[in-house]
């Protein structure tokens, strides 16, 4: 009996230095996502669809980021493990895909989901599981405005981009008469309003504006009003196949024009769907130059292409990149026993963090004004020239400024 208790008190000491000595980082909380050696995320993209190519570029390029950060080590000690569903830009489908995550992956939070639409739709159910998205990747002020508790947006909105475009043409190209394409929706009309309000700043307004619904097959009677208003400048808000569809209407009426795409378009693979034009294109970016100097985004894509040989580096792929870095960014400052509560409070206190490829991240609190859960709201312009984008002059437009 003497033996048993010596036995008895030893197991308990042992048990106790092993409490003692125990890594923090085997806290766990699997109901959220947390294991002794693991952080699981998860994202609803089009994978399928005609913004595939954009779904599959964010995808990589957040998987990018972790595997870079999970051989370091990790967060804490513990490496992240990435979800991805296919939503096809749907809705229902985005709803769909966060029941998934939320109830049988137990995911501490959302990242990196593309589109206005999924991203409310899924956000309306994630929300009322406490869940946050994080970096939902659309440009559309009404995404993050009003502000949305546990939406954490990026990258700059269409309120920045827009009126950066319509400044431009008026005072560096001398633009007199601009007409608009947009995409009749929560993504496409904001961009319309945005451009009206900042015409008539300049005391101007549109000489055509058309629209088209989300999935549009055909925009040749769309471009064939806007030719005949013969506009010095388009801005054109359309993606993927729609955007394509502008360009080859017309091209197929003879029509040159001088366009101002939404940002987004300047992605190789829309440059190889696109192919060579007349048009000269311009379009926003969130980011520096992809083929620039910058060593983060050259030790990134260096990364990238031994992941994905087969993929182009691309601004999409930033796009990635940024909602990763900021995911990584707040579950460092959760701590070693992190929670979706306590992300959400990193989140909620990061101000001015340095992403090191573009604008830094700020977010505010839910009431400091519309642009409070937007993360940043700088652009570069760009244009197209030889295949490739190139910046228009040095640093970022950055008219909000907070």
């Amino acid at each position: 009996m003497k033996h048993l208790h010596r036995r008895t008190v030893l197991a308990s000491a042992l048990c106790a230095l092993a409490l003692t000595t125990m890594p923090s980082w085997a806290f766990e909380n699997k109901a959220q996502g947390i294991s002794a050696n693991e952080i699981v995320l998860g994202s609803s993209q089009p994978m399928t669809g005609t913004l595939a190519y954009m779904g599959k570029a964010v995808d990589e390029g957040i998987r990018t980021y972790f595997d870079i950060v999970n051989q370091q080590g990790g967060v804490h000690g513990r490496t992240i493990k990435l979800i991805t569903y296919d939503d096809e830009l749907k809705p229902a489908k985005s709803v769909a895909n966060a029941k998934l995550l939320v109830e049988r992956d137990k995911v501490l939070g959302m990242i990196g989901n593309i589109g206005h639409a999924t991203n409310i739709s899924a956000y309306s159910y994630s929300s009322t599981k406490g869940v946050p998205t994080i970096g939902a990747l659309s440009i559309s002020d009404l995404t993050s405005s009003p502000p949305r508790e546990m939406l954490y947006v990026l990258p700059s909105p269409q309120s920045t981009e827009t009126a950066a475009y319509i400044d431009y043409a008026v005072q560096e190209l001398k633009a007199k008469k601009i007409a608009m394409l947009y995409q009749n929706d929560g993504w496409g009309k904001p961009a319309y309003d945005i451009a009206v309000k900042q015409l008539d700043s300049h005391g101007m307004q549109l000489v055509e504006a058309q629209s088209f619904e989300r999935f549009a097959t055909d925009l040749t009677s769309q471009v064939f009003k806007l030719k005949e208003s013969q506009p010095d400048v388009v801005v054109v808000y359309a993606l993927g196949q729609e955007a394509v569809q502008f360009f080859r209407a017309a091209e197929k009426l003879g029509w040159t024009p001088t366009v101002f795409g939404a940002g987004g378009l300047n992605d190789p693979k829309f440059v190889e769907l696109l192919g060579n034009t007349p048009s000269q294109l311009y379009v926003a970016s969130y980011y520096d130059a992809v083929e620039g100097d910058n060593p983060a985004i050259q030790s990134f894509f260096e990364h990238y292409k031994k992941l994905y040989p087969n993929s182009a580096p691309s601004s999409t792929a930033l796009m990635g990149y940024s909602a990763a870095a900021v995911a990584v960014e707040a579950l460092e400052r959760a701590g070693p026993e992190p929670s979706r509560e306590k992300v959400i409070a990193a989140l909620n206190g990061m101000t001015e963090f340095d992403q090191k490829i573009g604008p830094a991240i700020t977010f505010q609190a839910l009431d400091a004004g519309p642009y409070s859960r937007r993360g940043q709201t700088g652009i570069a312009l760009m244009q197209l020239k030889d295949q490739k984008f190139t910046p228009l002059g040095s640093g970022y437009i950055d008219p909000v400024q907070r």
